[in-house]
């Protein structure tokens, strides 16, 4: 299992912690709030990360190919 630093999304907070690598990065990430700003702000961490615009677009465009092939 890999880990990576993450750096909270919150712009006013300066955490940062060791959290599993689900996207295998190569630099930190900040697509998710610290512990602290999720208690008191009532954040909820997503459960995968999110998808970019450019690669739903990828995606769309594979799907299309599929089903044309078929």
């Amino acid at each position: 299992m890999n880990y990576i630093m993450h750096f909270c999304k919150n712009k006013s907070c300066n955490n940062c912690w060791l959290d599993e690598d689900l996207t295998n990065a190569k630099s930190p990430v900040k697509y998710k709030y610290c512990m602290e700003c999720c208690k008191k702000y009532g954040y909820i961490n997503p459960n995968k990360p999110p998808i970019s615009k450019k690669k739903r677009e990828q995606l769309g465009k594979a799907r299309s190919k599929i089903e044309k092939r078929r």
